[in-house]
């Protein structure tokens, strides 16, 4: 899209910024790593228009010329000459150095309540790895935070440790991952922390993600799974959770669709494990096997 004479008219109006990661966290990727926490960026490409003064996104551009021309074109920043976000920015940076230099439990617990998202980040990687306990307790409140690395590793700790205080606001990010510029991701860690975390109530928030029968999506396999687990814990999720995974045996495709029906029959075969069905696998998985298996 850059190179297309059509976005002469924008050329002028705003500043370019490309950030690009190898994922080595070294040199520009350190770099790069940073602004992409900032920012909440964990998917590529992502287009959008921030302010400069305070980094806040104003707009996102979609992938369009006609789309970004149009952001440009209704998207004001009023001018300052203030120097304090930049000296704001250099402070936080500081302190994101020293974190990243000493990562002591001591500062990490400090740095959890910065004002500034990548300290925040930071700080909560290091309790993450040396005082999970501390993320837990804090978990329905951190999860609240508008920024996906950050909400990442806080699903990532309920995933390790049973928090059942934590359930009721990873259901609401499964049902609506606010604030995400990764929502399949976003669900996928929630989902996640649920399989340790969540109950019988935590079934209908779950449940319309195994019954898709979007066999390409990761969502759909990691939903069957928490459903089998939170079976496992909870007793009384099980015949719910029996019917839930009874509706998410796919549809299967095209049979001279290759790729698909074999993504197909490995998403049939996780739902058939899940419910710990004695009756073997049935072969073929076509239409009139997957109606017996739902009716059984």
């Amino acid at each position: 899209m850059l190179p297309n004479p059509d976005l002469k008219p924008a050329y002028d109006k705003v500043v370019w910024v490309y950030v690009y990661r190898d994922f080595s966290r070294k040199g520009q990727d350190h770099a790069a790593e940073r602004t992409s926490t900032r920012f909440g960026v964990t998917s590529w490409p992502q287009l959008f228009l921030a302010d400069p003064h305070t980094l806040e996104i104003l707009a996102h551009t979609g992938r369009e010329v006609d789309s970004f021309l149009a952001a440009v074109e209704r998207t004001r920043v009023e001018a300052t000459r203030s120097t304090a976000p930049i000296d704001a920015m250099r402070e936080a940076e500081a302190r994101a150095d020293e974190l990243e230099k000493k990562g002591t439990v001591k500062l990490a617990r400090a740095g959890i309540d910065d004002s500034d998202i990548v300290v925040r980040t930071l700080a909560l990687g290091i309790l993450a790895s040396k005082d999970p306990k501390a993320v837990a307790a804090r978990a329905t409140e951190l999860l609240a935070v508008p920024n996906d690395p950050f909400r990442y590793e806080v699903c990532a700790v309920l995933a390790k440790t049973s928090t059942p205080e934590a359930k009721r606001a990873l259901e609401a990010l499964v049902r609506e991952p606010k604030d995400s510029l990764n929502p399949n991701v976003l669900r996928i860690r929630a989902v996640q922390a649920l399989a340790a975390c969540g109950d019988a109530e935590s079934v209908d928030a779950i449940a319309p993600h195994a019954r898709t029968g979007a066999y390409f999506n990761g969502l759909t396999g990691i939903a069957v799974d928490a459903l089998a687990a939170i079976a496992e814990r909870d007793r009384s999720a099980r015949a719910a959770v029996r019917e839930a995974l009874k509706a998410s045996y796919p549809a299967p495709p095209d049979p001279s669709d290759e790729r698909a029906h074999r993504a197909c029959v490995a998403l049939a075969k996780r739902v058939h494990a899940a419910l710990k069905e004695k009756r073997g696998f049935p072969n073929p998985y076509d239409a009139e096997a997957r109606a017996r298996l739902m009716a059984d």
